[in-house]
């Protein structure tokens, strides 16, 4: 039987490891659904979904969305 682990507290704004705690566990919650640069770009606490067409926007969208929620 697995427990889900949730994050009951967090650090501080402005603390210089937010940015890169951030990033490495948004890179391991997202390491299988990723597409690759160019398309999806991680900087600090920012993403950057880029598409050709709206539709494809919405379904990254929508992709990165299940993904955050079937993790937790």
């Amino acid at each position: 039987m697995s427990e889900e682990l949730y994050v009951e507290v967090g650090v501080h704004q402005g603390l210089v490891l937010s940015p890169l705690l951030f990033v490495i566990v948004v890179d391991e919650i997202t390491a299988n659904d990723r597409e690759g640069l160019l398309m999806e770009i991680l900087y600090a606490d920012d993403l950057v979904l880029i598409s050709e067409t709206l539709v494809e926007l919405k379904e990254e969208i929508y992709k990165w969305k299940d993904t955050f929620e079937r993790k937790g």
